[in-house]
């Protein structure tokens, strides 16, 4: 099955590019679902989790958006203009814009929450009603007036791959108001790039604050009688301190590992797509972008599960290991 992705690359062969989509789209599903059990027989569970709860709901939306794509690729028998697109493109891309804006913000306050809640030793975080009002405006209101912005405007639609997978997204189409290129901007690759430098950023500053606590804290340690500290002294198996810890370890570290391991290599593509401004690419420039793809195939749709096998999966083999 071969398709012609647009005007700036060679026709690929999408047989496997839709397997694999399909193949992730349904784990990530499936690693939603695993979120929302383990959120269901702890509905107490901190504030933190229910973060990840709203993630992961806009991961599954973005998941089965991917998959409509895969099915839609699968069933068409005549492919449209880019500048004419039809009701299912058009609804996919609606699905899968607004999801993937939402989970770009529902991370950076999954990082942000976690950040504030270590900083101030657990005494200020965004908990509190004012703040979770923000936060579900910045989740879920944002994104939608944003993707309804753009479907008023008729700019969403078939871009052919263009620098997304097999799935519609922004109408790779000059007669669109503005451009093309404008409208990715605004529909995605510049709250994912926010999203990279805020969790990252984050990420830096807690680590900072960490390393300078272990200096002070290794100046302290030491007694003058040779006796051991008791801050020294690990917590006992299966004590709720280890746990926290196991947690931390899987918490910042692994948000900011999942959003750079899987929707790099779409931003990699994006970046190329725009270099060339609708010129074809070079021929090793184009292998490279046709590698990119499959990445990106997996990695835009893998989110649901890479995060159930990092902050549910992982925590609890650890937690029975020790």
């Amino acid at each position: 099955m071969e398709l012609l992705q647009n005007s700036t690359t060679q026709p690929v062969e999408f047989g496997p590019i839709l397997a694999l989509t399909g193949t992730s789209s349904a784990l990530s599903v499936l690693g939603s679902v695993g979120i929302f059990v383990s959120f269901y027989k702890d509905p107490e569970k901190c504030f933190t989790f229910r973060l990840l709860f709203y993630l992961s709901c806009a991961d599954a939306v973005n998941a089965f958006g991917n998959f409509i794509g895969v099915i839609r690729n699968l069933a068409i028998t005549e492919h449209y203009s880019p500048c004419d697109s039809d009701d299912v493109c058009i609804g996919q891309s609606f699905l899968t814009t607004s999801a993937s804006l939402a989970s770009f913000w529902w991370t950076f306050l999954a990082a942000l929450n976690h950040f504030l809640y270590k900083r101030s030793s657990g005494s200020f975080h965004l908990e509190t009603r004012r703040n979770q009002i923000i936060s579900h405006f910045a989740g879920w209101g944002f994104p939608l007036l944003i993707a309804t912005i753009a479907l008023s405007l008729g700019v969403l639609g078939e871009d052919y791959s263009a620098s997304s997978g097999p799935w519609c997204w922004i109408k790779d189409c000059d007669t669109i108001p503005l451009s093309p290129i404008f409208w990715m901007f605004l529909a995605g690759k510049f709250w994912e790039i926010l999203a990279y430098i805020g969790t990252f950023a984050i990420y830096m500053l807690l680590k900072a604050e960490q390393w300078n606590s272990l200096r002070m804290n290794n100046r302290l340690l030491p007694l003058s009688s040779g006796r051991q500290s008791y801050e020294a002294i690990p917590p006992p198996r299966g004590s709720r301190n280890e746990d926290s810890s196991i947690d931390d370890r899987f918490g910042l570290l692994w948000i900011f590992l999942y959003l750079y391991v899987t929707r790099v290599w779409g931003t990699i593509r994006f970046f190329i797509f725009v270099g060339h401004n609708g010129s074809p690419y070079l021929p090793t420039v184009n292998k490279v972008d046709k590698v990119l793809l499959y990445f990106q195939s997996v990695g835009d749709s893998a989110q649901g599960f890479v995060n159930f096998a990092g902050l549910i999966l992982l925590p609890y083999i650890l937690r029975k290991s020790n």
